[in-house]
């Protein structure tokens, strides 16, 4: 069986910094490049040399994006708590077993709790073993913690955010614990390429104390013992007790169970739903770079502009950010523009992301306009990238024109990807249109005047006197995406497609754009912007849990069987070829609308904090900062 999309684990769910979370030369020798830009022990600085005398204590504040507010705490957890803030909040407390970062990403082994996964000869099984670290109880980590984690999934597994039947954890057809070794082996049901299982897959892998293996208070249970009979009681008991501790975010800060950490910090305060969450350092820290702060403050905020309020104050925030709109614009080929703030330092923050619009190839009414690729050319071309980076990112962004950004560089993105193939032309876009049947008047949406399948028609499914309108939802309280689409809206109506922009809560909008079949009231929806998707947690970025067919994470519901076959082949093959064939058939057939790509975000970072450093993944090391004296 070949390795399927993950469900409810989408790049517009886990998203990086700015709220939202995504490819040489002969087989052989892109395989050696990609395993070495991926899987190699990194050293990560952790921030220019110190000037000025550094003291522990004092408490760090940082602004979280609009909407992202902690409301999870439990890293085993369901698809509906997927917008938690996992770098910024849960990783800080419980760390996953392998850690990303660094501008070009890497497996970061000093910060992760296990040493490189080593694949046998077929890869067909992968040994992870396991440093020596501790729980904050004193508990040494050990694979009696993987195999609760692996009990927890094989019970509950539809409860948990990134399933999806033929992913893992079912992808592994047994797995041998070794206590004596510290090692744990995956026996895999197939051959697969250990690039993308490192680093889609186990980048999954959450270890867990075994002071939660509990189905009552103080009540032991056995949900780490490999015996299906056992996991199909003792499992689904300890789960439906830490879902029901978790879900009182009121006693998060009291409730023993969560003080029970293996990262640098624990929990100390929650306010109601979690505007403002208060960590401090885990003194029984067994990673590298104990931390130095006293603090971590994470606040939340309803809008950019509620946050630029308080970060202009020059007092709340340590770290906080400066909104796109409120930026001065940055001088070409320049690393950074002016800075409005005094006493803090402007620092862009490049993620590891992609951007881009969703079509609903399922809507009763647009579906069958958006299946034509002509329509989705004449989309792709009334996208001004160079003139949306300028306006709405102040030229902090840069052109994405396939699934794969060209920034920072990789071997993934592929030569056709950087060719622009569809270059913004409003009359390139007139020209699709009025070439296939739709008849464009002076003012008003264009009208499809000739329908029927031929070469010159409008397209099957489309009746004659339909207008081209349509709605586009996109997340409220960010400004920049706002310019954005007004941008798009405003070129859009000069090649006749009449856009209705509709904003949407944070929290709601993936709950507004589901997947969908065309006899559902759900599938109203008719073109959807997530934002700017981060890759995190999955690195390796075939984007497979979007497009292959009837994926629960296919909104779009887009669907091609022989894309279906490339995707068979990027799971299971060394090197990337078969990744660079999927990239370029997206592309030619514009699956999705690509957008610029901005930065994460615009870090204001406080004059008298150092060991500050941004990492492509969005990973924050609160445990390296100080403060100067």
């Amino acid at each position: 069986m070949r390795p399927s999309p993950r469900e409810a684990m989408r790049p517009d769910v886990l998203r990086g910094r700015r709220r939202v979370s995504r490819r040489a030369a002969a087989l052989g020798s892109v395989a050696v490049v990609v395993i070495a830009a991926v899987l190699t022990t990194t050293s990560v600085a952790t921030g220019a040399p110190r000037a000025t005398k550094a003291h522990s204590g004092g408490t760090a504040t940082f602004a979280l994006q609009p909407g992202t507010a902690p409301k999870m705490i439990l890293p085993f957890f369901a698809s509906e708590y997927a917008g938690t803030p996992l770098y910024d909040f849960m990783f800080q407390m419980y760390r996953p077993l392998y850690w990303f970062t660094g501008k070009v990403f890497k497996l970061t082994e000093k910060d992760s709790l296990a040493y490189l996964p080593q694949y046998n000869a077929n890869d067909t099984a992968v040994t992870l073993k396991l440093k020596p670290w501790y729980w904050s109880d004193g508990e040494k980590l050990s694979p009696n913690d993987i195999a609760f984690f692996m009990g927890l999934l094989s019970a509950e597994k539809t409860n948990w955010w990134a399933y999806l039947p033929g992913d893992f954890p079912t992808n592994v057809a047994s797995t041998t614990y070794d206590d004596a070794a510290d090692t744990v082996t995956f026996h895999l049901k197939t051959r697969v390429n250990p690039t993308w299982f490192t680093l889609n897959q186990l980048s999954l892998v959450e270890p867990m104390p075994l002071a939660w293996e509990l189905s009552g208070p103080g009540k032991k249970a056995d949900c780490s013992g490999e015996a299906p009979k056992l996991e199909a009681t003792a499992c689904v008991a300890v789960y439906r007790y830490l879902q029901h501790e978790a879900s009182d975010t009121a006693t998060y800060a009291s409730n023993p169970l969560w003080q029970v950490v293996d990262g640098p910090f624990r929990i100390s305060s929650y306010s109601p739903g979690g505007l403002t969450v208060v960590l401090v350092p885990n003194k029984k820290y067994s990673g590298p770079d104990k931390p130095k702060i006293g603090a971590f403050d994470l606040k939340s905020f309803t809008s950019d502009a509620a946050e630029y309020d308080v970060l202009r104050s020059g007092t709340s925030l340590t770290v906080g950010y400066l909104p796109f709109t409120d930026a001065p614009t940055k001088p070409t080929n320049a690393a950074v523009g002016a800075n409005p703030l005094a006493g803090y330092k402007l620092e862009p923050w490049p993620e590891w992301a992609d951007n881009g619009m969703e079509v609903n190839y399922d809507n009763p009414t647009t579906g069958p306009v958006e299946r034509q690729l002509y329509f989705r050319q004449a989309l792709a071309s009334l996208i001004d990238q160079q003139t949306i980076a300028r306006v709405a990112y102040k030229g902090y962004a840069f052109a994405e024109y396939g699934p794969v950004p060209p920034t920072p560089v990789t071997p993934y993105l592929t030569k056709y990807e950087r060719s622009d193939p569809y270059p913004f032309s409003i009359a390139n876009a007139r020209h699709d249109l009025s070439s296939h049947g739709w008849t464009i008047p002076k003012t008003g949406p264009a009208t499809c005047t000739k329908p029927g399948t031929g070469p010159h028609d409008c397209g099957a499914g489309i009746p004659k006197g339909r207008e081209l309108a349509m709605s586009l939802l996109y997340p409220s309280g960010i400004e920049s995406y706002q310019v954005e689409l007004e941008d798009f809206q405003s070129d859009a109506r000069k090649a006749g497609l009449y856009l209705s922009l509709r904003p949407r809560p944070e929290n709601t909008i993936i709950a507004d754009a589901p997947p969908c079949t065309s006899k559902q009231s759900a599938c109203s929806w008719q073109i959807v912007y997530f934002g700017t998707s981060s890759f995190a947690p999955e690195w390796f970025p075939d984007l497979g849990i979007l497009f292959i067919c009837h994926s629960v994470a296919n909104e779009m519901n887009y669907c091609n069987s022989s894309l279906d076959a490339l995707y068979e082949k990027v799971y299971s093959q060394k090197g990337l070829t078969a990744q660079h064939e999927v990239e370029n058939f997206l592309t030619r057939q514009a699956v999705t609308i690509s957008g610029p790509v901005p930065d994460g975000q615009l870090t204001e970072v406080s004059d008298k904090l150092g060991g500050y450093v941004q990492s492509g993944t969005g990973a924050i090391t609160p445990q390296d900062w100080y403060f100067k004296s």
